[in-house]
């Protein structure tokens, strides 16, 4: 979750020195995702952070970005920066976000979001150049998030992802 603070760092646990890693799986679409109601909003949410790794990894941001409210300053920095680590051939390894929806609240009147409350972890990972020389790294990190999905021609979409307010960081 590098951006919430700015730092565009990419993740990784200790591996071999190789490289070229192989990236991740896509994620599947959870079926729940068909919903429109917090249960459906929750599903997408956790959906859209599975992807990060992949996205990181393969610098493929066709469903990160189909899924992005163009108000999302994280899906934002996320899209952008998996182009430029593809650009440069920069890997990822490890940095997989786990999501834990804490609270699911329903939909509001007003705007039509469903707000989530939610605890992110974010795997250990290492970003390596083209010629595999680690460039950052970062350890396990586990963060709350507030999670706003709406709806955009039938399908979810990430509106914010902000420290929960009045909570802590």
């Amino acid at each position: 979750m590098s951006e919430s603070s700015g730092d565009e760092s990419t993740p990784v646990a200790s591996e071999s020195a190789s490289p070229t890693p192989s990236a991740p799986a896509k994620p599947e679409r959870p079926e729940a995702m068909k919903r429109d109601d917090a249960e459906g909003a929750a599903a997408a949410a956790e959906y859209f952070l599975s992807l990060y790794a992949y996205t990181r990894s393969t610098g493929d941001t066709k469903d990160w970005d189909a899924m992005s409210h163009r108000a999302c300053d994280f899906c934002k920095d996320g899209s952008n920066r998996a182009k430029e680590m593809a650009a440069n051939g920069e890997s990822l390894r490890g940095g997989g976000l786990e999501v834990e929806i804490l609270q699911a609240y329903q939909r509001d009147d007003l705007t039509g979001i469903y707000p989530l409350d939610a605890r992110v972890t974010q795997q250990a990972y290492e970003t390596r150049d083209a010629g595999g020389d680690v460039t950052d790294s970062g350890e396990r990190e586990v963060v709350d998030r507030r999670i706003e999905m709406g709806r955009r021609d039938g399908d979810w979409v990430v509106v914010t992802i902000a420290p929960i307010p009045g909570g802590e960081g």
